[in-house]
């Protein structure tokens, strides 16, 4: 698997950013060209709550379902794919208060279906796709959330 950890301080409250991560809407105009998710289970966000994913990088779109399986309030998301797809993923994302407000930090864990060409693919192209787009989001996350604190 192919792992990409990226982090970013945002000047505002772990309450603030938890909260922003967890409003599928926020996070899917935030995230626009990336990754987009439709909640497919019914009420609030939390563990076991499942998440249909749309996402491009490295010229293609891949779709998964994801399930998340670790939800603690202002501190942690973990999720995973489940289902049929040929696409793995494990995601996390962790806030730590700071003194100017929240340490950000998503990691994920990834692969790419068909062995050895998947391989090739997401080391001439997709890894660094991926890198640049977490960068963005993170970053205009960071200025959505900043601009409503």
């Amino acid at each position: 698997m192919t792992k990409l950890t990226k982090m970013i301080e945002i000047e505002a409250a772990p309450e603030k950013v938890f909260a922003f991560i967890n409003d599928l809407k926020k996070e899917n105009e935030n995230s626009k060209g990336f990754a987009e998710g439709e909640l497919t289970s019914k009420g609030p966000i939390g563990v076991g709550s499942t998440i249909h994913y749309v996402a491009k990088a490295g010229g293609s779109q891949a779709e998964w379902d994801a399930e998340i399986t670790e939800f603690v309030e202002n501190k942690k998301v973990a999720m995973r794919s489940i289902g049929a797809s040929k696409f793995k993923f494990i995601g996390v994302r962790t806030l730590e208060p700071t003194a100017k407000g929240t340490k950000f930090t998503s990691s994920m864990d990834y692969q790419l279906p068909y062995s050895i060409l998947g391989r090739v693919v997401d080391k001439l192209r997709v890894r660094k796709d991926m890198e640049k787009s977490m960068d963005r989001t993170l970053a205009s996350m960071k200025k959505a959330i900043e601009a409503e604190s």
